[in-house]
């Protein structure tokens, strides 16, 4: 197994990388070969042998994010050496052991992790339609019939390849569509991937809330962390 790893940091965000970097090591999928894609408009003079930079603009919000599926995009043809692609926003923290039993189900082709703002019925997810898109206008419009049982975060989200480049060529049209439209998700790549999976939620393996662990919400939270989705100030994970 072979797996492609992505993390994108333009800007501040760059700092992130040389913990969320040694965190993946030490804990995310112990024993498989990876592949770190590095997608940033910085400076990383001496960057790991098993890391591969993508000089990538820096956009203006919500830009920066809606793109995100074009930006991974471009590294295609490395992408296609992999078994799996997985994306890990930059402010998270894997601080516990992920095994590729948890991360991955040869049954399914999508990953993505359940929301633990929904996951705790947090208002908007405690009635629906929660945070689903609902703007008949965008292409990311929850899919009529879904039974709300699930809203994925997009802090981490990956797929079997080439299954997973698919999904974001996907992705990518729809919200050029959107954009003709003069139309942009509430919740930008978030919305769009969630009615992705939504239209076809038997597709997706869904990680629990504790692989998206909100620090900032801990004290509300009934599991460990497996990754934490850092607090914005003082995180007692250093960066």
């Amino acid at each position: 197994m072979k797996v492609a790893v992505v993390f994108i940091g333009t800007g501040k965000y760059l700092n992130f990388l040389p913990s969320w970097y040694e965190r993946c090591e030490e804990h995310f999928l112990p024993g498989v070969e990876k592949r770190y894609l590095v997608f940033t408009d910085g400076d990383i003079p001496e960057s790991p042998e098993n890391a591969s930079i993508y000089k990538t603009e820096h956009l203006d919000w919500p830009y920066i994010t809606l793109y995100r599926f074009d930006i991974i995009g471009k590294a295609r043809g490395e992408i296609l050496q992999y078994d799996w692609l997985v994306f890990l926003d930059a402010d998270m923290a894997v601080v516990d052991a992920v095994t590729p039993e948890e991360m991955f189900d040869e049954t399914k082709p999508f990953i993505g992790v359940h929301h633990p703002c929904h996951f705790l019925k947090f208002p908007p997810h405690d009635q629906p339609p929660g945070s689903f898109e609902t703007n008949p206008l965008s292409r990311a419009k929850v899919p009529d019939g879904y039974d709300f049982s699930v809203y994925w975060q997009g802090c981490l989200w990956g797929g079997k390849v080439p299954e997973v480049i698919e999904m974001m060529d996907e992705l990518h049209e729809r919200i050029l569509v959107d954009e003709e439209n003069k139309t942009i998700a509430t919740w930008h790549d978030e919305s769009h991937l969630n009615a992705f999976f939504a239209e076809q939620p038997t597709k997706v393996h869904t990680l629990g809330p504790e692989f998206a662990f909100p620090e900032v919400f801990s004290e509300a939270c009934d599991f460990q962390p497996k990754i934490v989705h850092l607090a914005k100030d003082n995180s007692k994970y250093h960066v």
